[in-house]
């Protein structure tokens, strides 16, 4: 579910490719100067030129004000470069940023949603934006304004209050509040703003710098030039770097800053469930180089290193490591993470069979449906599939590996389960939301009266006001799966990590509680007492720019392991890592480990 990853960052070097089609007579633009507000109805389709400069990176924004609307960018010659539908409604933003390889003349097209629930017409505004050559200085009543929106935003919705008492939460508001200068930049807000996000403790919060900051950051500044990969607190480097021989090395000190500072900052910036620290390693790990720039050096032209040989203790020192612009790190990204074994997922879900050792390792990498062939129908008839071929060959072991799975759709860990279990179970004590409408909804996608109505008749199709004032699921709305008449009644071994998140801990917890399942690998990132999501509001601070989400279900799960840790999510019978000399040679440690497991059953 999280967070601005590499994927996301590689698309804005590749974006799509179609065939070309010419676009007609389509209306000039000025760079940086955005134009009046413009009428558009079903059916039309406007389109804008402009120039753009060989490796400037530009902000191209359409602001919706009443229709939902997609963008596309093309060339001159009319092939699209890039596709954006954002879910945001018909109103709030719809980006694209690009870095031309050679100055030319680009075109955007606009046009309406294809949705009957979107409106007939509307209006929306264009502008395309050059990087600022240094950050815009705020007031500090700007500044003081956004951190209040965003604080009673936290207090209303409830979120940080699961595992903070109000007075906690307060109090470090408070302290953070106290750091707001005159004349801050939008990038000193977003750090000073960043660690109360992460003490809400709830990892489906979100906050990210403003556009302004990004494509300032996107034009001037410099990368680390590396990937690495985080164990047992340790950070190690995955790549060589031309006659630099630091695979396999790990960091003790980037530009004198030791590599313990630098992960103490980077965790105060990351929301987790609770107390759990294993998600957050993981999203550190993809996310290093880009909170490096942010929160120690923008542009250091070199790094100097020193790095520890894991094999032997000998330390050794790497000075005038060149830095990678934006663009470059991209394309480093992209080549590198080919050469390491399991850095990334290809399939969404896979199954082998070895009838030899009568074990099945069933691969569920996502919930997320749009991530299958047809969509929760292509998900279901992969389970149904793979359970039957199970159930052919007569296993007895079943391997259920979802290190990867950071969730998706709602009910598809149920879909799961369903395969596992004899009868149905209560999947949650209650759901919970905090109100059915909120006072800064001003600074969100729901800023006009139709969407609002509209927001808060879904919440009142789900949920109900009891008579002890909370809002309630009504029952019967979260139900687990009817029991398959294939299910699996053999021997379970459930792969977790970090990484298993969301649905993918939530699924974890359900076998916990329901299921004989060993548990292999390390703690789940997702809370096993439950999790805050479902819905979310996504805001924009209104001087600042700052951007997040906010979710709004508390879901609690209905528990029946009670010697998990509060706070914490699920807990392995046999905790399992790998050393990075196995994980840099494909060793999968603890598939291994519960081979050998099965072996000697």
């Amino acid at each position: 579910m999280k967070k601005d990853s590499i994927t996301i960052l590689i698309l804005l070097f590749f974006g799509l490719s179609a065939h070309a089609q010419a676009v007609k007579n389509p209306v000039p633009l000025k760079l940086d100067r955005e134009t009046a507000d413009l009428a558009l109805k079903q059916g039309e389709e406007a389109s804008f030129s402009f120039l753009l400069k060989k490796d400037i990176y530009y902000s191209i924004t359409v602001e919706q004000k009443g229709i939902d609307v997609t963008i596309g960018l093309k060339d001159q010659h009319g092939k699209t470069i890039q596709e954006v539908d954002s879910p945001n409604g018909r109103f709030g933003s719809e980006k694209i940023v690009f870095s031309p390889d050679s100055t030319s003349s680009f075109i955007l097209i606009v046009k309406p949603l294809a949705d009957t629930a979107n409106a007939k017409e509307g209006h929306y505004s264009v502008v395309v934006q050059s990087p600022s050559k240094k950050l815009k200085k705020l007031r500090y009543k700007a500044l003081e304004q956004d951190f209040n929106i965003l604080k009673n935003a936290f207090i209303e919705t409830h979120v940080g209050l699961w595992y903070n008492t109000y007075t906690q939460f307060d109090s470090l508001c408070n302290v953070q509040k106290s750091k707001i200068k005159d004349k801050m930049t939008a990038l000193d807000f977003y750090k000073l703003v960043a660690p109360v996000v992460t003490y809400t403790k709830e990892g489906h919060s979100a906050l990210q710098p403003s556009e302004e900051t990004n494509n300032y950051i996107r034009q001037n500044g410099r990368y680390f030039p590396f990937l690495v990969k985080i164990f047992d607190k340790k950070v190690y480097i995955l790549n060589d770097l031309g006659n630099y021989k630091t695979r396999g090395m790990q960091v003790s000190k980037i530009n004198g800053n030791s590599i313990e500072s630098i992960l103490e900052q980077f965790l105060t910036i990351e929301p987790a469930d609770g107390y759990n620290t294993t998600s957050k390693y993981h999203w550190i790990e993809t996310a290093f180089s880009k909170y490096y720039l942010r929160f120690f050096e923008q542009q250091p032209i070199t790094f100097n290193l020193e790095l520890i040989n894991p094999k032997t203790g000998e330390r050794m020192t790497y000075s005038q490591i060149p830095s990678l612009s934006f663009k470059q790190y991209g394309k480093f990204v992209s080549k590198e993470i080919t050469s390491i074994p399991n850095y990334s997922y290809k399939e969404p879900a896979s199954l082998k069979i070895d009838t030899l050792n009568s074990t099945a390792i069933l691969t569920v990498n996502t919930f997320s449906t749009s991530s299958y062939k047809d969509g929760r129908k292509g998900f279901k008839e992969f389970l149904a599939k793979s359970f039957q071929d199970i159930a052919n060959y007569k296993i007895q072991q079943l391997v259920l590996d979802i290190r990867k799975n950071e969730g998706g759709a709602q009910a598809m860990e149920d879909h799961l389960m369903s395969y596992l279990v004899d009868k149905e179970y209560p999947k949650y004590k209650y759901a919970e939301i905090p109100a059915f409408t909120f006072s800064f909804l001003d600074y969100t996608e729901y800023r006009d009266k139709k969407s609002r109505d509209d927001f808060e008749k879904e919440l009142r199709d789900e949920f109900y006001r009891s008579k002890d004032g909370r809002y309630l699921n009504i029952p019967g709305k979260y139900k687990s799966d009817t029991p398959q008449v294939n299910r699996f009644k053999g021997n379970v071994y459930i792969l977790i990590s970090g990484l298993s998140f969301s649905g993918g801990s939530e699924f974890a917890a359900l076998a916990k509680n329901y299921t004989k399942a060993r548990f292999i690998g390390e703690e789940t990132g997702g809370g096993y007492y439950g999790n805050t999501s479902g819905y979310f509001i996504h805001y924009t601070l209104p001087n600042s720019k700052l951007t997040g989400r906010i979710p709004l279900i508390k879901f609690v799960v209905e528990e029946k392991q009670n010697s998990t840790p509060f706070g914490h999510g699920v807990i392995p019978d046999d905790e399992v890592q790998p050393k990075i000399e196995e994980y840099l040679k494909g060793y999968d440690t603890e598939m291994e480990f519960v081979k050998k497991l099965i072996k000697n059953k």
